[in-house]
Parts: structure tokens; sequence; C-alpha cells
């Protein structure tokens, strides 16, 4: 009935009814999430080169303003690599040495900059769907990045701390998360199924619906039978009680 109550005892009674249904929907949620997983969605890999850009200063005095200028420099540096700045030269260059062909939209999808707070060091991230390609689209970015600002802002200091090596697994699809929300949509969609079909049974199943739940007096119960056990009761009673036609044939032979 619409009008009934979601509480435990509905929820116990909602499992043990339609149990199947929820395990169901549970599976298809799990075997559709793995299906995506491994099938479908596109390995990523994620490789990064670590980069250092400093001035040098030929006193002690200058140093620490130096020091957070270039700080402050990391803003505009992350916008020269996102731009066509380093970006158009890092497509030729990777083109022609390496076979990479990459859309210069492509290339500013798959590169992110990232740098901790008061530190010169930041890192450039390339996610591709090749690893091997991710390392040397990282790297030559690196290269490039370090020619295009020493013509841009006069910065002659720049050094590659770390250079881009090819992952070894993918960053994505994250495969036990991806399964993990399969199993838990596909339990969801299964318990809310259950509960539109238990609220929306308007059936009556039992007595104790009647007594409990709307408070009618129980004045009997009519049993059930199905028209199978009828026809055999009647085939039984016909044979057991021949008819008066049958016995006086019966006798006439015996006579005989």
């Amino acid at each position: 009935m619409m009008d009934q109550t979601v509480s435990f005892d509905f929820f116990i009674r909602l499992v043990r009814k339609y149990w199947r249904a929820i395990v169901s929907f549970t599976l298809v949620g799990l075997i559709v999430a793995a299906g995506l997983t491994f099938f479908v969605i596109t390995p990523k890999y994620q490789s990064s080169v670590q980069i250092l850009v400093n001035r040098k200063n030929t006193n002690a005095a200058t140093e620490y303003a130096g020091q957070q200028a270039d700080v402050q420099m990391i803003t505009t540096y992350k916008e020269l690599i996102a731009g066509q700045v380093v970006l158009k030269p890092t497509q030729q260059q990777l083109s022609e040495r390496y076979g990479i062909e990459r859309s210069l939209n492509t290339l500013k999808s798959e590169v992110s900059v990232t740098s901790t707070t008061n530190s010169q060091v930041f890192s450039i991230a390339v996610t591709d769907a090749n690893a091997k390609a991710s390392a040397t689209i990282a790297n030559q970015i690196a290269r490039s990045f370090k020619n295009q600002v020493q013509k841009i802002i006069k910065v002659n200091n720049v050094t590659i701390v770390a250079p881009a090596e090819t992952p070894s697994g993918a960053v994505s699809p994250k495969k036990p998360l991806n399964m993990l929300i399969g199993l838990v949509v596909g339990l969801l969609l299964g318990f809310v199924y259950a509960a539109i079909r238990m609220l929306t049974d308007r059936r009556v199943h039992d007595a104790d619906f009647l007594t409990d739940d709307l408070g009618l007096a129980s004045l009997g119960l009519v049993n059930h039978q199905n028209q199978y056990s009828i026809k055999k009761q009647v085939s039984n009673l016909t044979v057991a009680h021949p008819t008066h036609d049958n016995q006086i044939t019966s006798q006439t032979m015996k006579r005989v």
C-alpha cells in the first residue's frame, strides 16, 4: 500500500521478499562497471617533470627578494606553458623528432602545472593514452619552456630537476573505485525497485494484514482448491460410485 511507513520492519520484509531482485541488480551494476572499466574506458597514463627557475644574485641582500619574485613568477610560467608560446614549438618537435602527432587543443588538455607554496620548484604533468608518449611530451614541454622563457623573460637559470619517466601503471580508470561504484549503484537500484514494487502492491497476501493493519474481524477462512484438484476429486467419485445401469449390466452377465 502507498501509505506504508518505511520502517525497519518494512526494510526486513522488503529484503525477504525481493532479495533475488536486489542481488540481480547488484550483480548487473558490478558487471556493467567492469565492462566499462576494462573494455570501454581508455586507460590514461601520467608522467611529470620537475623544473626549478631561479635567478643568480651577487649579494645576500637581494637573494631573498629574488627568490620571492621567482615564486610569484610561477603563475606566469603556468600561463606560458599552457599557451601556444610553449605548446607550438613542442608540437613541432614531437612530430619531427618522435613522430608523435598531437593537436594544440589536445596538448593543452593533457598538460597541468602544479606547484608548492613558497617553493621555486613546480611540476609539469602530462596525461596521455600512451605511457611512453606521456613522458616524452612532458620532457619536450620542459625543454621548450626553457628555451622560450630565456627569450621572453630573459631568465637563464632554468633547471630540469627531475625528468619525466615512463609510468608503470595507468592513473585512470581507477578500477577498484569503479567496481565499488557499480556495486553500490546496482544495490541502490535494487532497493529502489523493490521498494516501488512493495509500496505499489495493493494485493492482500495474508489474513494478518486484514486483522493487524486494517483492524477487521476475522470470520473464518475458506480453503482454496485449484481446478486440477477439483477435477481429480470428481473423477474419483465417478469411479467409486458406478451408475445404476452399469450395476444391472454387470449382474446380468454374471447370471449368464
